[in-house]
């Protein structure tokens, strides 16, 4: 190649590297998925994620998916009732009372328990269709039982008949890419929800990261190479979150109670 030449090649190649939605990152993951039966209903996969920093490797922190197929599983809402008129004691019992064999807490509230944005539960409407960052996204169960995972402005009250409906935000990964402009601050545990783009959708926990840190992370191509992230979306994190996965499952289980007391839960249901 003429020497002339290479400059120009190069700098086409540092274009293609550095283009927007590439993500460069030094995660390691490993994979810790416990053994589980193929005629499962769930799939359980926990990853140790660490980064190499300049003092050498962080601690690992885990990550723990239970992904379901829409043909056979849904979300359902499970409202846990106004400040003073809780009606279960923590996320276990909520899901045990209503017959789910996972869940995990769900979106924000307010200080007087009211839920941020619109909560639908069983059919019943609460509160109002909200704007702003952290109602970004729209989790719900269509009237036909379908499952979504969609951006505010895709949602349609007409067309979804939602159910079960909740509003979060914000997202973490669009289009399997990491969301611009993600906190860098701020580490903390976290709950969110997963699609894969087509049929397999999730509900995660993890350890302490930041937003920016955590939309990274579930964009990696080796985060789930089975299912692959198309959307995630941040749920309500810190003390809030929780996850819960049957201890009759294959591999143990999940229990992990939010520390405080939550407005709602998602849980993953029959069909």
């Amino acid at each position: 190649m003429p020497s002339a030449f290479r400059p120009l090649v190069l700098s086409l190649a540092l274009l293609v590297v550095l283009a927007p939605g590439v993500v460069m990152s030094d995660w390691r993951i490993e994979d810790q998925s416990p053994a589980q039966a193929p005629d499962a209903p769930f799939v359980h996969e926990r990853k140790l994620v660490s980064r190499e920093g300049a003092g050498g490797s962080a601690r690992q922190k885990a990550i723990d998916l239970v992904w379901f197929h829409a043909s056979t599983h849904t979300f359902a809402i499970i409202d846990n009732g106004p400040a003073g008129a809780t009606r279960y004691s923590g996320l276990a019992e909520a899901m045990r009372k209503n017959e789910a064999l996972a869940g995990c807490n769900g979106g924000f509230f307010h200080p007087d328990h009211s839920p941020s944005g619109l909560m639908v539960a069983g059919e019943e409407a609460t509160g109002r269709f909200g704007q702003g960052g952290l109602l970004s996204g729209v989790l719900l169960s269509s009237g036909r039982r379908n499952p979504y995972l969609l951006r505010r402005a895709e949602y349609d009250a007409g067309k979804y008949k939602a159910t079960d409906l909740i509003q979060s935000g914000p997202f973490l990964v669009d289009r399997g890419v990491t969301v611009k402009g993600l906190s860098p601050e701020n580490s903390r545990r976290r709950t969110f929800v997963l699609h894969d783009g087509g049929k397999w959708f999730a509900l995660g926990l993890s350890d302490a990261f930041t937003l920016a840190e955590l939309g990274d992370i579930l964009a990696q191509p080796g985060l789930s190479p089975a299912r692959k992230v198309h959307r995630a979306l941040n749920l309500d994190g810190g003390t809030s979150s929780g996850l819960y996965l049957d201890r009759g499952s294959p591999g143990g289980g999940i229990a992990v109670e939010p520390v405080k007391t939550v407005r709602n839960f998602v849980a993953i249901v029959p069909r």
